[in-house]
């Protein structure tokens, strides 16, 4: 912005101009200058205090052992204690959120783990940068049918004698877990599949919204192509890169960004097709969905400009017939 400003400082108008047509040629630097407006990029910290490997589990019980293993490591520089328990957990619908359950919510959940779950220990002392671990263990026999959620809660005490540390006050490991009762249903459909965007701009990003039918989580992989109003492929996003869980009876939303291979796309209709696949079973769905858009081209400032050069015609024809006049 600096470098606009110094410009700005040490631009002179012709002092014969006048001042209708000065104000014209301000008006066009100012848009220019509009036209060339960089944007900011922001960036997170990270903190370092007490970690856990690893910090989400999956476990199938038809093929994985009943019990895992946590590792927390103390790196900081005092003494720490683990206090450890476990908690249920749901998925807030529309959001990359879970919601932790007490009470009356997690007695009646069905999808609940933390009734099958057992500790090795329930307590762990970790000297500075010591690490330790500890086994969780599932009651495979007794477990119902589905999957069932739970977080793995290892609360951070400290002696009031000692040094405050700062760190969170407990970490969480989250841990999903599928049944092997033969009754677990996977099943799911596309609730919506549209761009995100504002007005008619060439969408870089896309919206899925997926509905998990079954009673089982699922993680949902796929495509998306973008297709030019010639039927030339010009986008591809891959879905879900982060492998991100949907929880049984509920709607998880997915945002996936595509690459664009052309560097400049025509104003005109556009078809985006999605093909997904999810759970063991391999299960397909697809959805497409047609859109118009500007392309590369910028119709807000495309008409701001027409506006603008419309203007200054209208000034000069208004100065010219005034000196024809006279």
């Amino acid at each position: 912005m600096q470098n606009y400003r110094s410009k700005f400082k040490t631009f002179y108008l012709p002092a014969k101009l006048s001042l209708a047509r000065r104000a014209g040629f301000l008006i066009a630097l100012l848009t220019f200058a509009f036209l060339l407006l960089p944007y900011g990029n922001a960036q997170a910290q990270v903190q370092p205090g007490i970690t856990v490997m690893p910090s989400i589990a999956h476990i199938d019980l038809a093929v994985d052992p009943s019990e895992y293993e946590l590792t927390y490591t103390n790196n900081t520089n005092s003494e720490i204690t683990l206090n450890l328990s476990v908690q249920d957990f749901t998925e807030l619908e529309e959001s990359y959120k879970i919601t932790f359950l007490e009470g009356k919510e997690a007695s009646n959940y069905k999808y609940s783990l933390s009734s099958w779950i057992s500790f090795e220990t329930r307590s762990l002392e970790l000297s500075p940068k010591e690490k330790k671990s500890v086994k969780i263990f599932i009651d495979k026999a007794r477990i119902t049918k589905g999957g069932h959620y739970a977080s793995i809660l290892a609360e951070i005490v400290q002696p009031d004698n000692k040094k405050q540390v700062n760190v969170k006050a407990v970490l969480s490991s989250l841990l999903f877990v599928r049944a092997s009762t033969g009754q677990e249903i996977e099943d799911g459909l596309i609730s919506t599949f549209k761009p995100l965007r504002d007005g008619v701009e060439y969408p870089d990003s896309f919206i899925l919204r997926f509905q998990n039918k079954g009673n089982v989580h699922v993680i949902p992989y796929g495509t998306i192509e973008v297709f030019d109003p010639f039927g030339n492929l010009v986008a591809k996003g891959i879905l879900n890169e982060g492998s991100l869980d949907a929880l049984p009876e509920s709607i998880r939303r997915y945002d996936t960004k595509t690459t664009t291979y052309q560097s400049v796309l025509v104003p005109g209709f556009y078809k985006a097709t999605l093909s997904m696949h999810f759970g063991k079973t391999g299960k397909k769905l697809s959805s497409s969905v047609t859109l118009f858009s500007q392309g590369s081209f910028d119709f807000g400032k495309i008409i701001f400009a027409i506006i603008i050069i419309s203007f200054l015609i209208f000034i000069y024809r208004r100065r010219t017939a005034h000196l024809r006049e006279n």
